[in-house]
């Protein structure tokens, strides 16, 4: 009995040995499958962006023409050179004093890699990795990223093992002498022997090709044409270089003796002026669109903003943009001009700025983004994406216009008393706001937006809440409201981090496009060299509310152009409808002008980057931008007003009363309806 009872007990010990040895087969199996997986994706997203990068060639941009507007990677010095053209005494200088086993490794050379690392580990993490082969080196000119840690030098080694398995050495050899950084703004074996002697690579002398491949390690910190005497630091530099091709037989002890003799005697370097095509000063519209293609290639393809920024650059490739040429250069010329230029009285050479966007609201694309006064100079702060303001009564539209239609708690006749009001907002004192043109007593939506009447709209986000104005508002694409925003003051655009122009643009578009938001976006699609779609801009697009709602909120914002009273009548348009929307802030820090035709939709933002009040001849610089412009670009195009729907209905009002006029009513207008809701017959009169 007692053997029996040791036998099963040996099998209940052995079972679950045999059990976790199963599911820990299963495990490896798994990681090594996911593994592989991983690899393979990797691999196929690193070969597809590295293949086109290769070709060290610029990306055009087209404007929505199909016109040449911009090249991508032109602002370096550069020029392509083919692996047999270069000599063979510059590639073995190269290989001598960069990576001596170039041909042996298969992208990482083991016996400095494990030096390297002990190294690190010795210093607890506080020395660099160095070791790097040229392949690596490669990979990291390719990618773009620098950094010093470990995650980074495993993706590089990576990288660096995957870019041997699609080329060849020569291939690696001839990308990286091609791309590498050799001088001020000069990129490449070829234009670095232009700029330091005056000659094409294939003439150059063992010297000069000891001097170029030496000064790999900091081209800058040697370079021979500096206010300060390089000349001794460049002559150590050499002959290790020398000394190291002569170590490995790349040169004979003759050749060796000739040139440490050119050395000692003074390397003869000319120098030749050189000039990159291109230049990085783009306009505004470009900055924006490549800060948005950058974006999107990060997110789709996996990889760092500068690894997007270099396969730009060098990949040549065909960007589409959304740029409509004639109207960007008439936005430019208006906000170049000096008039607009107010001196700070805070800050020494400081003036004011402004902002433009207009946008086909048809189909969220961006015609034309100016963000600064004056011409541009450099890629500094674009206003126009970039920057949020408050927006005082511009934002009043989408903040109380729109969800108090699609609420049902308004329509264009509900009648409001316009008298100093405080309001509940769970403070002690309570929220007392102003009206600027003045209290007007019991007036109509229509009066209100007509001269921009504070206390009706205050009254209204009373009743739809401000969480559920703050509700439409991000459905239309509004991203910066926090928390704070939840309070009364949203109806009058006093908001916590404000608004940017192109958010702003693209809500107001909404209203344009009947509803529908559209995410505003500065590219359609971007093709390879082989004309292959390789991005295709994704814009977030969802129906908010019906074109009935939308045509009403159209009419309605024509009445600030049109009205008697209306604080934007400058920005009619002869022949075509047009709304429109003011804006000001506290102590005039920030003016809009906000509004749309049939055709377009624009906003405009005047201010000083820090707060300072506006003070323009008693005018709205924001609004004379914006009619300047928008009359500009609207001078040949046909007739055109805004496509009333079938549901909405007409009715004469009463202003008195807010309801459809009777015999006895004297003073009267027509007002537009939803099916359904036209008011009841006037009880005043």
């Amino acid at each position: 009995m007692r053997k029996e009872k040791n036998i099963k007990e040996n099998e209940e010990v052995k079972a679950p040995k045999k059990h976790f040895f199963r599911a820990f087969l299963k495990l490896l199996i798994i990681i090594i499958i996911l593994s592989a997986i991983l690899f393979a994706i990797s691999f196929y997203n690193w070969k597809t962006l590295a293949i086109t990068m290769i070709s060290n060639t610029p990306s055009t941009v087209l404007d929505i023409d199909g016109e040449k507007i911009a090249s991508i990677g032109n602002e370096r010095i550069f020029q392509n050179v083919k692996f047999e053209d270069i000599p063979d005494n510059l590639k073995n200088a190269y290989i001598a004093i960069e990576d001596q086993r170039y041909y042996k490794h298969f992208g990482i050379d083991i016996k400095r890699t494990v030096a390297a690392i002990g190294s690190y580990v010795i210093h607890l993490g506080n020395s660099s990795f160095g070791g790097s082969s040229i392949t690596q080196q490669l990979v990291k000119n390719l990618t773009g990223n620098n950094s010093n840690n470990v995650s980074r030098k495993m993706e590089e080694w990576l990288k660096a093992i995957q870019l041997e398995m699609f080329l060849s050495k020569e291939e690696i050899l001839e990308t990286y002498f091609n791309i590498i950084y050799t001088g001020p703004n000069i990129y490449g074996v070829q234009k670095a022997s232009e700029y330091y002697f005056s000659k094409n690579v294939q003439d150059l002398s063992l010297t000069e090709c000891a001097y170029i491949a030496g000064i790999n390690i900091s081209p800058n910190s040697f370079n021979p044409f500096d206010e300060k005497d390089n000349s001794e630091k460049i002559s150590k530099r050499v002959k290790v270089v020398l000394n190291k091709m002569k170590e490995l037989k790349y040169i004979t002890d003759e050749e060796y003796s000739v040139a440490i003799t050119e050395v000692e005697n003074g390397i003869t370097f000319k120098q030749t002026k050189l000039e990159a095509e291109g230049s990085n000063n783009y306009s505004y519209q470009i900055d924006a669109m490549l800060d948005e293609i950058i974006k999107d290639l990060s997110s789709t393809r996996k990889i760092s903003t500068s690894f997007a920024e270099n396969y730009l650059s060098l990949s040549g490739l065909t960007i589409q943009s959304t740029q409509k040429t004639s109207i960007q250069e008439a936005t430019e010329k208006e906000l170049e001009k000096k008039t607009y230029a107010i001196q700070s009285k805070n800050q020494k050479d400081v003036t004011s700025q402004s902002a433009m966007i207009i946008v086909d609201h048809s189909n969220g694309q961006v015609l034309a983004c100016v963000g600064g006064l004056g011409e541009k100079t450099s890629r500094g702060l674009n206003r126009a994406t970039s920057s949020t303001r408050q927006t005082g009564s511009a934002g009043k539209p989408i903040s109380v216009l729109v969800p108090g239609f699609c609420e049902n708690v308004i329509t264009g006749a509900s009648v409001f008393v316009d008298i100093e009001t405080t309001f509940d907002d769970g403070t002690e004192e309570g929220y007392t706001p102003t009206d600027y043109n003045g209290f007007q007593g019991a007036i109509t939506l229509r009066r209100s937006v007509e001269s921009s009447q504070n206390i009706p709209f205050v009254k209204i986000m009373e009743k739809i809440t401000p969480s559920t104005s703050i509700k439409y508002m991000r459905r239309m694409g509004i991203t910066s409201l926090t928390k704070v925003d939840d309070n009364l003051n949203l109806a009058l655009g006093g908001l916590d981090k404000g608004i940017s122009p192109l958010e702003l643009a693209g809500a107001y578009s909404t209203i344009a496009n009947d509803g529908t938001y559209i995410e505003p976006t500065f590219y359609i699609d971007i093709k390879n060299s082989n004309g292959k779609t390789i991005i295709t801009s994704s814009q977030n697009t969802q129906k908010v509310f019906n074109k009935d709602i939308a045509y009403i909120i159209k009419e309605l914002l024509t009445q600030p152009v049109k009205g008697t009273y209306g604080t934007a009548t400058y920005c009619s348009i002869p022949n075509i409808e047009t709304s429109a929307k003011t804006g000001t802030t506290n102590e005039n820090y920030d003016r809009w002008l906000c509004g749309f035709t049939p055709y377009y939709t624009a906003v405009t933002w005047f201010g000083f980057d820090q707060n300072e009040t506006i003070n323009f001849n008693g005018k709205n610089p924001a609004g004379i931008i914006w009619a300047n412009v928008m009359k500009n670009i609207h001078k040949d195009l046909e007739i055109k007003n805004f496509e009333k729907p079938t549901t909405v209905q007409e009715a004469t009002i009463c202003p008195t009363s807010g309801k459809v006029a009777n015999a006895k009513c004297t003073n009267t207008y027509t007002e537009y309806f939803i099916r359904g809701t036209i008011p009841e017959t006037c009880n005043v009169h």
